[in-house]
């Protein structure tokens, strides 16, 4: 047997999508997979690359069983003479023996990949790319033998699990190598050897509860081939099943397949299922609003606008009539005399930081009752978003409160109207006093002009101001009042949209990059499952 042409050209098509898809996988996986489905993932990948990188033009087909099932001596009908000792010491195959048609140099770089030194060359034992390994058996008392056992087991590209009459029902049997090869119905043959020891009928019994038991293994698919190494039964179907196996070259791939769907489907099992409802924006600003004191930063924004207003509307007479106040608070804070020291109001800054947006995070994205894969890694994301966006947020928050309140057109105006009623109501004043103090000296009268016949001009001028200066002060407070819930209002909006940019850039962005990531890993495991 040579190899044929294009040996070591990968199959083209499908083993491509394996790689692309492993490839994604392997990639995707840290952080999201367990450890040992992760380092499962990167062993198959570089196991599938080096198989596919022989190419499929020999396919090795292993013969694996329990002690006595008679595997070497199937093997030796198959090849048609004696290649493996048979005998009743048991284990008689203590090393795995590879049989093949012809030992060229495709053929020993397989055998050395596979890790089998004793090779057999039978010419016209085996024919179309086909190799036979006799392995070690899977129940043997050495733990070297198992152990040999399943590394090929899980390597060769197809397997004949032989079983005898006495055996084939044994619970070691169907919860050791035959449970892990329920991805593999297509590569995967059982030969009930020894059948020469059973009358007819008692074969088709035991091949019928044989089916059955294969059934509940999830190898309903698999072939089962009575076979019998002394009088030859069966064996010649085995061979011819083999041939065409080998023939058709798609063992290698349907192998390497099967592989990544049982460890695609062992990672998909402990990968949690993710949320696919929106993250309700709005709600999550509020609470992010919340973490950060962003209200108590409106507040303080608008508080400071009103003492503003009120200073920018006093008049220019209340103002001179407070500078002696504000010349003891500055002499009483330069002598450290708290009681004349003017209030200083408090800063507005976040209390609380990254911790309270990555809690607030978790609770708004409903995944603060999550375990298991997910927390590990989502809240890892949520972890590292909130500390890069609580420091953008506290920064918007002091923004908001150290933001200079805006002028209004209305300040100086109003501050005019009032400086003139009480300077016309401070004139009628003097002018009455005036008039007062001549009469008390029995000075004589100056003429006083009359406004009506019982209403002086200096009487006018003091009640006219006074009663616009009263009328004003309403009208001020009534502005005042009004403009700063307008001006809580505006600031609010403009906290929140400045937050908003913030949570989407920092926050949901790193988070939806976390999702998308899930979600593409769940769909390339479910790919590879075939699913």
């Amino acid at each position: 047997m040579s190899a044929a042409d294009g040996t070591n050209a990968p199959p083209p098509g499908l083993a491509q999508q394996l790689i692309a898809d492993l490839d994604a996988a392997v990639q995707l996986a840290p952080g999201r997979l367990t450890g040992p489905d992760q380092a499962a993932l990167v062993e198959l990948r570089a196991r599938i690359a080096e198989r596919l990188g022989m190419g499929d033009g020999l396919t090795v087909v292993a013969l694996a069983g329990g002690t006595g099932v008679g595997k070497s001596a199937l093997l030796n009908a198959l090849v048609g003479t004696e290649v493996a000792e048979e005998g009743v010491r048991r284990p008689t195959t203590d090393h795995p023996v590879a049989v093949a048609s012809v030992m060229d140099t495709p053929t020993a770089a397989l055998l050395d990949w596979l890790g089998v030194v004793d090779r057999r060359v039978v010419p016209g034992g085996t024919d179309g790319g086909l190799i036979l390994v006799d392995l070690p058996d899977h129940d043997s008392v050495a733990e070297g033998h198992r152990a040999t056992s399943e590394r090929l087991a899980a390597r060769v590209d197809a397997l004949v699990v032989v079983v005898d009459p006495l055996k084939y029902a044994r619970a070691d049997l169907h919860e050791g190598p035959l449970a892990a090869l329920r991805h593999h119905a297509e590569v995967v043959l059982v030969a009930l050897n020894r059948v020469d020891e059973l009358d007819a009928r008692e074969v088709g019994a035991v091949v019928e509860d044989l089916a059955d038991r294969l059934a509940a293994d999830g190898l309903q698919a698999v072939d089962t081939y009575p076979t019998s190494a002394v009088t030859g039964q069966g064996v010649g179907l085995l061979r011819d099943r083999l041939l065409a196996l080998a023939d058709s070259r798609r063992a290698v791939l349907r192998r390497l397949t099967a592989d990544a769907a049982r460890s695609a489907s062992a990672a998909r099992e402990n990968l949690p299922e993710l949320p696919e409802a929106p993250v309700a924006v709005p709600e999550l600003i509020d609470a992010v609003m919340a973490a950060s004191d962003g209200r108590r930063a409106v507040v303080a924004h608008t508080v400071a606008w009103r003492a503003a207003a009120r200073r920018a509307a006093r008049s220019p007479l209340a103002s001179l009539a407070r500078s002696p106040l504000v010349v003891a608070r500055h002499a009483g804070r330069e002598l450290g005399l708290a009681g004349l020291a003017p209030r200083q109001e408090p800063e507005t800054v976040p209390d609380r930081g990254e911790d309270a947006l990555a809690r607030v995070l978790a609770r708004e994205l409903a995944l603060a009752d999550t375990t298991g894969l997910s927390h590990a890694a989502l809240e890892r994301t949520i972890r590292r978003a909130a500390s890069e966006a609580a420091p953008h947020a506290a920064e918007a928050v002091r923004e908001t409160a150290r933001r200079p309140p805006r002028r209004r057109w209305w300040w100086p105006v109003l501050s005019a109207a009032r400086g003139v009623a009480e300077t016309l109501a401070l004139i009628g004043l003097v002018w009455s006093v005036l008039l007062g103090v001549a009469g008390w000296l029995g000075l004589p009268e100056p003429p006083t002009p009359q406004v009506t016949e019982q209403l002086t001009w200096p009487a006018a001028l003091l009640l006219g101001g006074l009663a616009v200066r009263v009328l004003l002060g309403a009208c001020s407070r009534w502005a005042v009042r009004v403009g700063a819930r307008r001006v809580a209002r505006a600031v609010e909006g403009q906290l929140r949209r400045a937050l908003a940019d913030v949570v989407e850039e920092h926050l949901l962005s790193p988070y939806q990059r976390e999702l998308d990531a899930y979600r593409q890993l769940h769909k390339v495991l479910r790919r590879l499952t075939g699913a």
